[in-house]
């Protein structure tokens, strides 16, 4: 837990099913455990609290109220691509957890493929920019466990999927 009171970040980064949620499950209850203040969202949720934000003028209260706590945990990241401005809110509340507040991400996508997601490449360089610089990136590996489970629960063959990159 040393990361989180050095407000460092946590990136997960692998193919689908390799256990990066799980995982950054797991040190969310250790972190509880251990006394700290820990807010768990997938991307697509923190974007739509933060778009609530905009919608009635109070996004820097809501990102005031979201860095109250020690670690905040954002899964899912590139699931699904965001507009310019979900992207805008999303890099606004990555500057604001910087050097601030240790953050835990967890993506099935590469950090030279955020683009993908992210419309803007300032806005994807700036993000990652920020959100690496104080960053202890672990990289998953291996087959999916949800598929290899399938496998050996038998009657149904399963191919991989031809894009190994596709929603975990």
């Amino acid at each position: 837990m040393e990361w989180i009171d050095a407000r460092e970040n946590l990136c997960l980064v692998g193919q689908v099913g390799t256990g990066k949620s799980h995982l950054l499950v797991a040190l969310g209850v250790a972190a509880v455990q251990a006394g700290h203040r820990v807010r768990d969202y997938t991307a697509a949720e923190l974007v739509e609290t933060l778009y609530r934000g905009l919608a009635d003028n109070s996004v820097g209260k809501v990102l005031d109220t979201l860095l109250r706590n020690d670690l905040i945990m954002v899964d899912e990241v590139g699931f699904a691509p965001l507009d310019d401005t979900g992207a805008q809110l999303l890099f606004r509340f990555v500057a604001a957890a910087y050097e601030r507040q240790a953050l835990g991400i967890a993506s099935h996508w590469p950090f030279e493929s955020w683009g993908r997601f992210l419309p803007e490449h300032n806005t994807a360089v700036s993000l990652l920019d920020r959100l690496l610089h104080y960053a202890n990136v672990v990289v998953t590996e291996g087959d999916s466990y949800r598929m290899r489970e399938a496998r050996t629960k038998g009657g149904t063959r399963l191919n991989k999927p031809d894009n190994p990159r596709g929603g975990d």
